[in-house]
């Protein structure tokens, strides 16, 4: 039967636990973007209805960047876009916002049926977020991701060639290099008939029938499966597709069908952001999409999307391409940064100014800017009037200036695009040989013309813990005998390079080889006894000897801290089995004496030597000790010097003393 007040306790603490989640629930309202749309003339004005902002102190001023889906394939950033349908009827239109500066979660993203009443008379204008003329695929979200909350991606594709064709377009994430996957894949919204993309997929292909809707321009080719084969990829495309399988755990893929010559589309794809990105925060990750063009005259295309994971949507911020990186391996690997900024005022900017600390350990000297924006040459030496960059190096980091720009203001009367607004500055730098191994972080302070600085957040860096094992050697004995110790052999286990505390483990075998016990004489008895009629005495003294060896397994564990390359200390403890085995041996030595006093003669003496008896014991002791390390004591070789006390039953201590040449791998 269940104890009447342990019951009555459970209640009372589910129904406080309900009251607090309730109260908790009430003071953090879940925000949600809304929207209307109003007839003017032909077209739909769109207006936002949203939650009112909560200003980030020190922050520049909070507001909020949109992104507008009409539900026929195109999209605006624009505040309040006024958009013509290509036909009259209804449309699923989608708001999405992103609340810079302020402090708060992001509002849910609003679907809702709108009703165009009017035709614009032809097709939509589909314009995409292409960059170059030469891009067939494109891709852009619209915002940096945060844990917890959902991007939405648009991708963007077209045909450059005069010739129709059909294809596939892939989209890979969440990368292998990372531990935790970044992104769940939620939906995606086509408008031309593509299919594919309904839920998670690990590498899955979508199988398509050789026939399976053959285009005009395919059928010439279908005999021939040298030339044309539509349920594979073109060999270019196979090798796009395998490497991107390599960095990248999942996928997801559509099929597209008719992609008339000159023509443009969007997909709009929603991801969900795991709360495990937390972790990487501050690191930059990667999107890519594939487009896969059936059509031999075009060929397939691959375009990767950089992507920062954030604490908050601030527009100025600085990120790196490894929040975590071996320390093996990073001496063969450069590190991307990538700063990004927005001019929020009210007018353009002529100067920006971005000042980056640069931590110890990454070389200034081969610091590379690999892009930027606004795009303009890099300074020449001699002063210029022109648009250009000006890059410097101090003592403690770097300075990138934009100068003879035009930057417009988000505020700025007459400026709707957002993009324009903004900017950024990528550069690649080495790490120094050997540099320590430690946490490390960047920060960047921004300067738009004479304003106060805009400070960013940290980029940080960690290393992986990586495991070092190594091999030891050497003699134990105890500090009075030197003589007394044996030799072992074992190997180690402990985290790589390590410049904090950190914990090592070992297992280490010793083996003494049969030794001579010394010789114990006992004290002498003696014994009265009659011979040949006279009254004798019989003095017997026991003689004990013997060897002795032993086969030792034991198991240290330790902490240990390198206080520099040369010189580590430690402190632990350690469990020891041995196995002794050897041989007893016992030698009765007597003499037979007469007489009292001055006149006690010795008329008989010998030696009886028993047979010997098999000695084998076993047994487990503790130890604590000491260990220092001098040498290269984070990679090896090493010399160790380990003292301390065996613990035996009833507090009894016997010191020992370990001496060891160490490895590490």
């Amino acid at each position: 039967m269940i104890n009447k007040h342990l019951f009555c306790n459970l209640l009372l603490f589910l129904c406080l636990k309900t009251v607090f989640l309730s109260a908790q629930n009430a003071g953090t309202p879940i925000r949600e973007a809304d929207f209307t749309s109003s007839n003017e003339g032909k077209a739909l004005r769109f207006h936002g209805v949203l939650p009112s902002l909560s200003q980030i102190a020190g922050a520049p001023q909070a507001y909020y960047s949109y992104h507008w889906e009409f539900g026929d394939g195109t999209f605006s950033t624009e505040p309040e876009p006024l958009h013509l349908y290509p036909d009259a009827g209804d449309y699923t239109a989608v708001l999405d916002v992103t609340n810079n500066y302020d402090d708060g979660k992001v509002p849910r993203k609003k679907k809702k049926k709108v009703a165009a009443i009017a035709s614009s008379g032809g097709p939509a204008a589909i314009e995409g977020v292409f960059k170059k003329e030469d891009q067939s695929i494109a891709l852009k979200a619209n915002r940096d991701t945060r844990a917890g909350e959902e991007i939405i991606l648009t991708l963007s594709y077209r045909n450059k060639v005069n010739a129709t064709t059909d294809g596939r377009l892939y989209l890979f994430y969440n990368e292998k290099k990372y531990a935790n996957r970044h992104f769940t894949f939620v939906e995606s919204r086509t408008h031309f008939g593509e299919t594919g993309g309904q839920g998670n997929m690990s590498f899955v292909p979508t199988e398509l029938s050789p026939f399976d809707k053959m285009p005009q321009w395919a059928t010439h080719l279908a005999g021939n499966s040298a030339l044309f084969s539509a349920d594979a990829p073109a060999p270019a495309a196979t090798e796009l597709l395998a490497r991107s399988r390599s960095i990248f755990r999942e996928e997801q893929s559509w099929q597209f069908a008719d992609l008339a010559a000159g023509a443009r589309r969007n997909i709009f794809i929603s991801l969900l952001a795991s709360e495990k990105m937390l972790k990487d925060t501050s690191a930059t990750i990667h999107l890519r999409g594939i487009f896969d063009p059936f059509n031999p005259a075009l060929r397939a295309e691959e375009f990767t999307l950089d992507i920062e994971i954030v604490a908050s949507h601030d527009p100025n911020v600085i990120s790196v391409s490894d929040a975590r990186v071996n320390y093996r391996t990073l001496g063969s690997k450069d590190l991307d940064y990538k700063v990004k900024f927005q001019n929020n005022g009210e007018g353009p900017a002529k100067v920006v100014q971005v000042t980056i600390s640069v931590p110890d350990g990454l070389d200034l000297a081969k610091m590379k800017p690999s892009d930027w924006y606004p795009k303009c040459p890099i300074c020449p030496k001699t002063a210029t009037a022109k648009s250009c960059l000006d890059t410097a190096t101090t003592k403690d980091g770097l300075i990138f200036t934009f100068r003879n720009i035009y930057l417009p203001g988000s505020r700025q009367k007459g400026v709707d695009d957002i993009d324009s607004t903004k900017g950024f500055v990528k550069y690649r730098i080495e790490p120094e040989h050997r540099m320590p191994k430690r946490a490390f972080r960047s920060r960047a302070a921004i300067v738009f013309d004479k304003n106060p600085p805009i400070t960013t957040n940290f980029s940080k860096t960690r290393f992986k813990p990586g495991i070092s094992p190594g091999i030891k050697a050497g003699y134990g004995f105890h500090p009075d005998s030197l003589q007394s110790g044996y030799l072992f052999l074992g190997a180690s286990l402990s985290p790589y390079q390590s410049w904090k505390i950190y914990p090592q483990i070992e297992l280490l075998t010793g083996l003494k080889g049969q030794t001579n016990l010394p010789t114990d004489t006992a004290a002498a008895v003696k014994y009265t006894i009659q011979l040949s009629g006279r009254i004798a005495d019989s003095v017997v003294t026991t003689i004990s000897a013997g060897t002795r060896g032993f086969v030792s397994v034991e198991v240290p564990f330790l902490l240990r801290k390198n206080f520099s390359r040369l010189m580590g200390v430690g402190l632990g403890g350690s469990a020891r089995y041995t196995r002794s085995n050897g041989e007893n041996q016992v030698t009765e030595q007597y003499d037979i004496n007469v007489g009292n006093g001055p006149d006690i003669k010795t008329i008989r003496s010998g030696k009886t030597q028993k047979p010997a008896t098999v000695y084998a014991d076993s047994r487990i002791d503790y130890a604590v000790f000491v260990d220092l390390t001098l040498g290269f004591v984070r990679a090896g070789p090493n010399i160790g010097l380990r003292a301390g006390y065996h613990l035996g039953q009833k507090g009894q201590k016997q010191p020992f003393v370990q001496a060891s040449i160490e490895v590490k791998l």
